[in-house]
């Protein structure tokens, strides 16, 4: 149950930012659409919210905003095979975009076959160089979870910040603040997860889970570097924000042994 929560909060950080984002891009009706499946999604009707993307979604074009949005909560739901299948069945049917192959590189990822998934990352690229943002985040991610490459992890991820813009920044920022951690950098991580924070709007408590990583992020920056207060204070905060919303079980956990590893001793 956990996992699947997890996917549905993904699923609807997902819509929001793919309504904010790409607004002139989708159709009214797909709007109307994408938020009747979020509004299922948040009332925990995961299986009626699938069966109506199912119905709904274009099966020859990953890049309709129904068959994204049910390949993506596959892939956060960790059943990597269903969103294996939808993709292939789209290319099958004359898909040839770039977006496909992106979207297997997503399902290799998940699949733990790093390689794979650079190569399909790069070739998606190489077809489309407007997902360039996305694909270096991508990649750049993959190298700072295997704690490798991670100088070339940093150059993609600041070409990214250069071609995106205001709150679509935050998850590059985010990014960075883990790099910086791997490499043993605080003061730089503890910038890179408060600039994260800022950029992601308040008052959305779909959005709140973001923001609360982000003041993991700082959080274990701050413990870094030694400053056990901020430390607490940072994480404080956060677990407040996710302290409402399902699936944030293991977030909450962490952020509540981190208060408790930076308070003070009780003296004997």
């Amino acid at each position: 149950m956990p996992q699947i929560w997890f996917a549905i909060i993904a699923f609807l950080i997902m819509l929001v930012l793919f309504l904010a984002w790409r607004l002139v891009k989708s159709s009214s009706w797909k709007q109307i659409q994408l938020r009747k499946a979020a509004k299922l999604a948040a009332g925990g009707k995961t299986d009626d919210m699938i069966d109506f993307l199912k119905r709904n979604m274009k099966k020859k074009d990953v890049s309709d905003p129904l068959t994204n949005a049910l390949v993506y909560f596959y892939i956060k739901a960790g059943q990597y095979d269903e969103a294996e299948s939808i993709i292939k069945q789209a290319i099958e049917k004359g898909d040839d975009s770039a977006m496909a192959l992106a979207q297997l590189g997503y399902v290799a990822g998940g699949k733990k076959d790093h390689k794979k998934a650079e190569e399909l990352y790069r070739e998606a690229l190489n077809r489309d160089d407007t997902l360039k943002p996305t694909m270096n985040m991508n990649i750049a991610g993959m190298l700072i979870e295997l704690g490798e490459r991670l100088d070339e992890a940093e150059e993609l991820l600041k070409e990214a910040l250069e071609l995106r813009d205001g709150s679509a920044r935050s998850g590059i920022h985010t990014n960075l603040a883990m790099l910086y951690l791997k490499k043993k950098k605080p003061v730089e991580a503890r910038v890179q997860a408060m600039t994260a924070y800022e950029l992601i709007p308040a008052g959305n408590i779909i959005l709140n889970s973001s923001r609360a990583n982000a003041l993991a992020l700082a959080s274990r920056a701050c413990a870094m570097q030694g400053e056990k207060g901020e430390a607490s204070k940072l994480a404080t905060k956060a677990l407040k924000l996710i302290e409402d919303i399902p699936g944030m079980d293991r977030l909450a956990q962490e952020l509540k042994h981190m208060i408790k590893d930076a308070s003070p001793s009780p003296e004997k």
